[in-house]
C-alpha cells in the first residue's frame, strides 16, 4: 500500500491505469482529472468542492479537455448535486439506521465479507457482469465482458486497487473493486448475483469493506464520487444513505471549452445534436455521456437566466 502522502506515485500509477483503459488524463496541482469518455474531464478526489484556477482551465483546454465537470461550493452558480461518502473513523452497525442496521445483522448471519484478489474476479466473477447488466436493463454482449476482463488484469497489476467480495457459502454474490488515491477510497466497480440479492448481500459487502478501509490511518473518506452523469438511480442513492454514507450537497459546475461553444449557443443545436446522439445510446455509453452533459449545459442555462446571467460559467 502507497503511503497517502505518496502523491506522486499515486498519480503515476492511477494515470497508468486510466490510460491503459483508455480514458484521458490530465495532471493539476491539486491532483488528477480524468475524462471516462467523450472528454468530459472530472477531478478524482471527490469529497467536497473543487477550486480550480483560469491557468489550470486554459491547461485542460489545451490538452484536448471539452468540458469540465466538477462539485463547486454552495455560494457559486451551479446545478444542485451531491457526493456521498463516509468520513467517520469510528463507522459501524451504530452508524446506520435501525432497519437498515437490523437487516445488514441478517446478512451478516447468512454470508460473510472478505477481501479477494482481484485475480479471483477474473477467474470465478466475470458471470456476474451480465447478470447484473441485464437486471439494470443495460446493453450487454461479448465485447463488453471482453473490456471488462481488460479491465480487471489492468487493475490487478496495479497496487492502487483492491477487491472485496460477498459470498453465500463458498459461492461469490456480489464484489466491489475500489483504489486508493490522495486519503480517499473510491469505489469504481459493483457486481452482484440477482438470485443471491435475497440475502442482502449488498449490505454486508457495503458495510464490512467501508467500516475495515475506513480506519485505516492513511484513509480519511470513503467516496462514491459525485452523482453519475447518467444512470443516477434514486434507489442506489438510497441505498448508499441507508448504509451510513453521508450526503455532501454541492452544485456542480459545467466549463465548456472555447472550441465546441459556438457549437452549442443555439438550443436548437443542442436538441439536434442530441437526437442524432440517441440513435447510438442504447449500446454505447460515449453518446449518453454527450447528451447528459449537454442536458445540463441547458440546465445552467436556465438557472443562469435566473440570477440575471446570459452565459455559461466559462473562463477561456
Amino acid at each position: 500500500m502507497i503511503k497517502s502522502t505518496d502523491h506522486c506515485s499515486e498519480d503515476e500509477h492511477l494515470s497508468d491505469f486510466f490510460r491503459k483503459i483508455g480514458c484521458h488524463v490530465a495532471q493539476l496541482d491539486s491532483g488528477l482529472w480524468w475524462s471516462r469518455g467523450a472528454r468530459i474531464f472530472e477531478p478524482v478526489l471527490m469529497k467536497g468542492p473543487t477550486a480550480i484556477s483560469d491557468s489550470e482551465i486554459s491547461s485542460l483546454w489545451k490538452g484536448g479537455c471539452l468540458f469540465l465537470r466538477y462539485p463547486a461550493a454552495l455560494d457559486q452558480i451551479g446545478i444542485p448535486s451531491y457526493i456521498y461518502l463516509v468520513d467517520d473513523s469510528n463507522y459501524d452497525l451504530d452508524s446506520l439506521p435501525h432497519k437498515q442496521r437490523k437487516e445488514t445483522k441478517r446478512s451478516l448471519r447468512l454470508s460473510h465479507v472478505e477481501r479477494i484478489p482481484i485475480s479471483y474476479i477474473i477467474k470465478n466473477g466475470m458471470d456476474l457482469i451480465p447478470d447484473t447488466y441485464s437486471r439494470q436493463r443495460r446493453f450487454v454482449d461479448d465485447s463488453i465482458i471482453s473490456w471488462w476482463k481488460k479491465y480487471f488484469e489492468f487493475a490487478d497489476c496495479n497496487i492502487l486497487f483492491e477487491a472485496w467480495g460477498a459470498f453465500v457459502g463458498k459461492e461469490l454474490a456480489a464484489f466491489r473493486l475500489d483504489f486508493t488515491y490522495r486519503g480517499g477510497f473510491y469505489g469504481e466497480a459493483l457486481f452482484n448475483r440477482q438470485d443471491l440479492l435475497k440475502y442482502q448481500v449488498m449490505n454486508a459487502l457495503m458495510f464490512v469493506s467501508t467500516r475495515d478501509v475506513i480506519r485505516r490511518p492513511e484513509i480519511d473518506h470513503v467516496s462514491y464520487g459525485i452523482r453519475g452523469i447518467f444512470g443516477d438511480a434514486p434507489s442506489l442513492n438510497r441505498f448508499k444513505e441507508s448504509m451510513g454514507y453521508r450526503k455532501i450537497d454541492i452544485l456542480e459546475r459545467i466549463e465548456v471549452a472555447p472550441i465546441v461553444k459556438p457549437l452549442l449557443m443555439s438550443k436548437s443545436c443542442v436538441n439536434v445534436i442530441q437526437r442524432v446522439l440517441r440513435k447510438y445510446s442504447k449500446k454505447f455509453d460515449k453518446p449518453k455521456r454527450i447528451i447528459a452533459i449537454l442536458d445540463d449545459i441547458l440546465e445552467l442555462r436556465r438557472i443562469m437566466r435566473k440570477v440575471n446571467c446570459n452565459r455559461i460559467p466559462e473562463r477561456d
